[in-house]
């Protein structure tokens, strides 16, 4: 992968923000930005898709009809509002 450089200006309140969220998840502020691009634009390639879809395939998880899985999720949202 090639990288290409820029500078980016921030206020001085979200520099900080962003400065205290990298050093919490132990990453750098350019790290932190390049997530954030790639997750706002939606940068994925295609293999690391296919993968992933490949990786929850291989799980062979089972999987109800909508009916069922739609009175599971109306139950335990009821459930939530209980509690």
């Amino acid at each position: 992968m090639s990288l290409k450089k820029t500078t980016l200006l921030f206020e001085e309140e979200v520099y900080e923000k962003l400065k205290e969220k990298a050093r919490r998840e132990k990453v750098s502020i350019g790290g932190l930005v390049r997530e954030a691009v790639a997750t706002y634009y939606g940068i994925k390639n295609k293999e690391d898709k296919l993968k992933a879809l490949g990786r929850l395939k291989s799980l062979n998880l089972p999987v109800a009809d909508y009916e069922s899985m739609e009175k599971e999720i109306i139950k335990g949202a009821l459930n939530d509002k209980e509690n």
